[in-house]
């Protein structure tokens, strides 16, 4: 039996010049980089935007759509989805990435995703606990807030989180009504 724990300088050499390719999930990755650094590992990391087709264990809980270009879903990608996927990818698109913008209706983007709209929003509301258009005005008054904090304007901010110029009452009025409190009061307490 040969076991020799540490490895001559032969072998080392050898290893060094090795690559090793692994593929992990993101959310694995600070420990492995932190191991690595705290053994004085040298490597290489490329990142590579998983393909919503490929899936390496077969029946595996599936993780969320993610796109290259994180824009419109073309036939393809959306012939290739589950039912979930494209719930996730309205959530990451509209709420996630357009929050700031006008949005289509939910009738138009359970079209789009190729959904019945009644499906949509009953399958979005069981996976993220809330309606499309509440999750969506709560992270626009959530940015809303953020940048009140830090001493906009009122009407600034109507525009900034998608109310056009003419809109400024309407932002008001919905500020208002999710925080309780309007939005210049709001930001008269928060910024000093």
């Amino acid at each position: 039996m040969n076991a020799n724990p540490i490895p001559s300088l032969n072998d080392t050499a050898k290893m060094q010049s090795q690559t090793v390719c692994i593929q992990i999930d993101q959310k694995d990755t600070p420990m492995l980089l932190s191991f690595l650094l705290s053994k004085q590992i040298s490597f290489d990391l490329i990142y590579q935007p998983p393909h919503p087709k490929t899936s390496l264990i077969p029946d595996q809980q599936e993780e969320p759509v993610a796109t290259q270009d994180r824009e419109m879903l073309n036939k393809e990608m959306l012939l290739s989805m589950s039912v979930r996927q494209k719930i996730e990818w309205a959530y990451e698109y509209y709420i996630q990435q357009k929050c700031n913008e006008a949005i289509p209706s939910e009738d138009e983007i359970a079209s789009q995703i190729d959904m019945a709209s009644s499906q949509f929003r009953s399958l979005f509301k069981r996976i993220y606990g809330q309606g499309f258009y509440q999750l969506y005005l709560a992270k626009r008054m959530e940015h809303a807030s953020k940048l009140l904090r830090k001493g906009f304007k009122c009407n600034e901010v109507a525009k900034a989180v998608g109310y056009g110029t003419n809109s400024a009452i309407k932002f008001n009025k919905m500020f208002q009504k999710h925080f309780g409190i309007t939005p210049k009061k709001y930001q008269l307490k928060y910024v000093q």
